[in-house]
């Protein structure tokens, strides 16, 4: 009987054996040797992505397939404002000769981005081409300047006509005692972002592919003068003058990108990896792109305060104005940056016929209320559950 017992045993182990051989020994890989995912991190990586051209570091895509024969591929954070986009019935083509299966072809994911895709998969690597068009790439790409920045005097008031920042704040019923508030509020906003947007930036270019590039200013960012030219009141001329006096440059591709996600819902990608880069690249130092992409990847993970400290670490090398603000923020407010990082910047837009507005609204805006208060030295947190509106942001129009 125990004999018998481990005959039954034997031929058991034989029968699942040869039934996996009779499935998959034809096939070039087994479907768990390239289910997967593929990542481009910390070398050596397994994925060579590029998106509409252009190399992307720092990113993850899984592949699962249950034949070898079709599969599913998901990218995860690639296209701006989709956590995943899944892409499923994807048909492999062997090639034996090469050691490689290959796939290509088109796909509309949930936010309506048109993706056509082409690649080759081992279980040691994956190559990937994206050429992305964007589902709202009609109406939005394009290059924008800012209005001018234009005034006149009525007597001994100035009148604004139009400048580079949109400011819009209305009330709920029963709010109309907060008028002071709001006009003091919508003047300060007004008054530094005409300024600050022309300051730092010549133009921004919306590609349909989603990516966005600007030409920024390479000469010093001094917000002691912003916050001087702001509350002095120069004449369109002087402003003019000392914005012609200022350098700028293309940025490069692959920084940040844009989809919108709805009717008037807006999102902005940030590339961590390429913008930390790009800032040690400026203070002249040169640090390995994956280490940077491999680190950035282990700090969005971590918890906020981890994060905070390692941050002040890495900035004692880069000295960067920007992150030293960052560093000052409050906790709270510091964890809804470290979410924008991860998951891109939520903000609105709407469009008129000469006008594009793209602008944090209400909800957005609700975690600095307490810097703006302090700035107005006034209690913002509850006066702001009274707001209707409020939507602020930049103001710009189609180059021509």
């Amino acid at each position: 009987m125990r004999n018998l017992r481990k005959l039954s045993y034997v031929a058991c182990a034989i029968f699942f054996f040869t039934s996996c051989e009779e499935t998959y020994n034809d096939k070039l890989f087994w479907p768990g040797e390239i289910s997967q995912e593929y990542g481009s991190y910390i070398k050596p990586y397994t994925l060579d992505l590029t998106y509409s051209g252009e190399k992307l570091i720092g990113k993850t895509v899984s592949f699962k397939t249950e034949d070898s024969e079709t599969g599913t591929l998901t990218l995860n954070n690639i296209i701006p404002g989709e956590k995943e986009t899944p892409i499923s019935r994807i048909q492999l083509y062997e090639n034996e000769k090469k050691g490689y299966y290959t796939f290509s072809g088109t796909n509309i994911t949930m936010g309506g981005a048109t993706v056509k895709y082409e690649g080759i998969i081992t279980p040691k690597n994956m190559q990937l081409s994206l050429n992305v068009t964007m589902a709202y790439a009609n109406s939005i790409a394009n290059t924008y300047t800012f209005p001018a920045y234009s005034h006149t005097t009525d007597g001994e008031s100035i009148i604004r006509n139009s400048g580079a920042s949109y400011v819009n704040i209305t009330t709920k019923a029963g709010g109309e005692s907060l008028q002071p508030v709001i006009l003091q509020i919508q003047q300060m906003a007004t008054n530094i972002l005409d300024v600050i947007f022309p300051y730092v930036l010549k133009d921004i270019t919306f590609e349909k592919n989603g990516i966005v590039t600007a030409s920024y200013t390479t000469s010093p960012v001094d917000m002691n003068e912003i916050m001087e030219v702001a509350n002095s009141g120069k004449t369109d001329a002087e402003f003019k003058s000392l914005i012609n006096k200022r350098t700028y440059e293309s940025s490069p591709k692959g920084l940040a990108y844009w989809n919108q996600t709805g009717n008037k819902a807006f999102v902005v990608q940030l590339n961590i990896p390429a913008i930390v880069s790009l800032i040690a690249q400026n203070n002249g130092k040169q640090i390995d792109y994956q280490l940077i992409a491999g680190i950035s990847e282990a700090l969005l993970k971590s918890d906020p305060a981890r994060l905070k400290l390692t941050l002040s670490a890495i900035n004692m090398i880069l000295n960067n104005e920007i992150i030293t603000y960052i560093l000052q923020l409050d906790d709270d407010t510091f964890a809804t940056l470290l979410t924008w990082m991860k998951d891109g910047i939520p903000m609105g837009i709407n469009s008129t016929k000469e006008h594009t507005y793209i602008y944090f609204n209400k909800e957005t805006l609700m975690p600095f209320i307490s810097i703006i208060g302090s700035l107005l030295e006034t209690n913002l947190i509850e006066v702001a559950a009274l707001f209707d509106k409020m939507e602020i942001g930049i103001d710009l129009t189609a180059k021509k």
